[in-house]
């Protein structure tokens, strides 16, 4: 998968602006049907200028337009760029610490009551407001400068707006999660785990996530889980594969790239050690319906 975060970063043809440990760039897209599975180690908002596009999560599909605004977790999804017209959007890419630095300046806005998000996806829609459009506006417009604005006037801009979120009950959900961030590994490390287990990324990538070298997140992954990553992985795969085998009329081919297997024939080989028979001889079987090719 490709890291959009490092990718944007290293482009020499994405314009961009670096400030602190915020990322702020105009991304363009070629007008063609593409499908791609990115990974960020950092959060960002897309703020979308033109085009169609759509984020896939283990769990949903969000397609957006003009004017629509998303937050993408931290971790991995599947890109899905329509032909219709070129794709351009604004992505800013903000690490955790810059969050928990912010809360710790801002220490009232931690008093609000524990919300679980257990339930949260890896991708949120942010309702447009006045404020959010004016905010995108000006950073499209401190992109298409030949200098660079003042590094303090980007940071206060963006701490203006993560205050304005946090004072509208309409952005909850995702004020929710910038508080979460304050909890322990432990906590961090599930709900990492839960949300990008069906993505082929290496364990370093899954350790990155999770804040941690590959060793200590091994040794505490496997106190947490009781077994060994590539263990649970293989499991969860397995399990999420079954689910859409039979709940879905994917190809083969699709439900291998969409559950994290490295290629089809290894998918159908570790499928038939757990259930006995291939994903097509499983699906007829408990389908009763004749299934041809993959």
């Amino acid at each position: 998968m490709i890291n959009l975060y490092s990718f944007i970063k290293d482009s020499s043809l994405t314009p961009k602006i670096e400030v602190s440990e915020l990322l702020f760039a105009e991304y363009t897209c070629m007008t063609e049907e593409t499908k791609l599975g990115f990974w960020s180690d950092r959060n960002y908002f897309a703020f979308i200028a033109s085009g169609k596009k759509a984020w896939r999560t283990v769990y949903h599909t969000y397609e957006v337009n003009d004017g629509d605004i998303l937050f993408i977790k931290k971790g991995a999804n599947l890109s899905h760029q329509f032909f219709e017209e070129e794709f351009c959007a604004i992505f800013m890419f903000i690490p955790d610490d810059f969050i928990r630095a912010f809360l710790l300046k801002h220490e009232e806005l931690t008093n609000a009551p524990e919300q679980d998000i257990s339930e949260q996806d890896a991708v949120l829609r942010v309702e447009p407001d006045v404020l959010l459009k004016s905010y995108y506006q000006s950073i499209q417009s401190y992109l298409s400068l030949s200098e660079k604005p003042h590094e303090e006037l980007l940071l206060l801009k963006f701490e203006e707006l993560l205050l304005s979120l946090f004072h509208h009950e309409k952005h909850r959900e995702l004020t929710d999660y910038f508080l979460s961030l304050t909890r322990d590994g432990e906590f961090h490390m599930g709900r990492i785990m839960e949300a990008n287990f069906a993505y082929n990324l290496q364990l370093k990538d899954y350790a990155r996530l999770c804040h941690m070298s590959l060793t200590t997140f091994k040794k505490a992954f496997g106190q947490h889980y009781g077994t060994t990553p590539a263990a649970w992985l293989k499991s969860r795969r397995l399990e999420h594969a079954h689910r859409k085998l039979l709940g879905t009329d994917l190809p083969v081919h699709d439900i291998s790239l969409e559950c994290g297997f490295e290629d089809t024939s290894h998918f159908i080989r570790v499928f038939k050690s757990k259930y006995g028979l291939t994903p097509l001889q499983y699906r007829q079987q408990h389908s009763g319906t004749p299934v041809a090719g993959i």
